[in-house]
């Protein structure tokens, strides 16, 4: 098989341009390096988003409860009842002495926790919130307590003493 040539024109001016031009050899380890070096910076330096997530305490079951117990001084401790419609009933200590009612608002706390503050070094707050409150008066009054700087606090139920004692010193419930 004898192959025959054909003459191109255009191979020929293909071969004349490129006689004038000279393939450049590009050495890309360098630039590959900085592009791992940029990467691995980046990676390194940048922090991811943190979830922002509120602290939820569990209560303890009724065993684990009881054997938890810590005992509280009369003397450092305030309880406060959440009522309905925003309003609050507080006494300092147990239960023995004299029982408030007012309207749940920030001054009435701020005076509340200023003046338990002063009275004792260690305060203590119990909750009790009756079952006709509203979760959100309950959210305000642990804003209150962070705010005011009262690290101790517990949320306790509402129950039968409470409710003698709101009867004994004739705090009525709204319906």
């Amino acid at each position: 098989m004898i192959e025959e040539e054909y003459y191109n024109p255009l191979r020929d001016s293909r071969k004349k341009r490129n006689l004038g031009q000279k393939s450049i050899a590009m050495d890309m380890n360098a630039m590959v390096d900085l592009a791992f070096l940029l990467l691995t910076f980046f990676m390194l330096t940048t922090t991811m988003v943190k979830p922002k997530a509120m602290e939820l305490v569990m209560p303890l079951s009724e065993q684990e409860n009881e054997s938890n117990v810590q005992a509280i001084k009369e003397s450092t401790a305030l309880t406060l009842i959440l009522l309905n419609n925003n309003r609050l009933c507080y006494f300092f200590g147990l239960g023995k002495e004299e029982v408030t009612e007012s309207q749940l608002s920030t001054e009435v706390l701020h005076s509340l926790f200023q003046r338990h503050r002063q009275q004792t070094e260690e305060p203590v707050v119990i909750i009790k919130p009756h079952p006709d409150s509203n979760f959100n008066q309950l959210v305000e009054l642990i804003d209150e307590l962070n705010i005011g700087k009262i690290d101790r606090y517990a949320i306790g139920k509402f129950g039968i003493q409470e409710e003698t004692l709101l009867n004994q010193w004739n705090i009525v419930q709204d319906e």
